[in-house]
């Protein structure tokens, strides 16, 4: 019997005493009635304690989640490149190669202030066919000559893949004795640069 149920039966003694006694031997008061007002105070008394002394269950606000839109919330977004257009260039179906330095191979000497024709032989390796409006341009270089002035030279015929070509530019020596150097490049119609550079190198004695 718990400590509660002791002193409940205790107090109910004490009250059917205490009734008795002030009524002479006759209560006044019906036992019965006196004992179940006992009783519903000691079950309030008992229903309070129990409640002090159950613990307070913790409430939380947060929203269960399932467990496919917790992965959605949590994955990574992953980035796929978008497909670069591919590119042109006019001059991918223009190819050369340099052949040979038919006239003053690198090298060679050049009387001071004189003008000189340089001419190179190129090969026209397609696929495209060359026609006159493609020329022969200045590059860069030529230090300590007036070269970087020096016009456009057009082609002189059609040039079909697989032929070769005679191309010359008129260039002036120096006055000073030195050496010289300057590179051309080959141009198609629509203003590109293609195939390997052509060098012009002399000495001026």
């Amino acid at each position: 019997m718990s400590h509660l149920t002791k002193l409940t039966w205790l107090l109910m003694v004490f009250i059917l005493f205490g009734l008795a006694a002030c009524g002479g031997g006759t209560p006044t008061t019906d036992p019965s009635l006196a004992i179940t007002k006992i009783w519903q105070t000691v079950e309030v008394a008992q229903t309070q304690t129990a409640l002090a002394s159950s613990p307070t269950p913790s409430i939380t606000n947060t929203p269960a989640v399932s467990p496919t839109l917790q992965a959605t919330m949590t994955q990574t977004p992953t980035l796929t490149p978008s497909p670069m257009p591919a590119g042109t260039q006019s001059a991918a179906c223009d190819n050369a190669i340099g052949i040979a330095d038919v006239t003053y191979p690198d090298g060679s000497e050049v009387v001071a202030g004189a003008p000189f024709i340089k001419t190179w032989q190129v090969k026209n390796l397609g696929p495209c066919t060359w026609d006159q409006d493609y020329s022969l341009i200045f590059g860069w270089g030529g230090v300590g000559t007036n070269w970087n002035t020096t016009p456009p030279s057009y082609f002189t015929a059609i040039v079909l893949p697989g032929e070769t070509l005679e191309i010359s530019v008129t260039l002036t020596a120096p006055t000073a004795s030195g050496n010289y150097a300057a590179s051309f490049s080959l141009q198609n119609d629509k203003g590109y640069n293609f195939g390997p550079v052509q060098t012009v190198v002399v000495t001026v004695k």
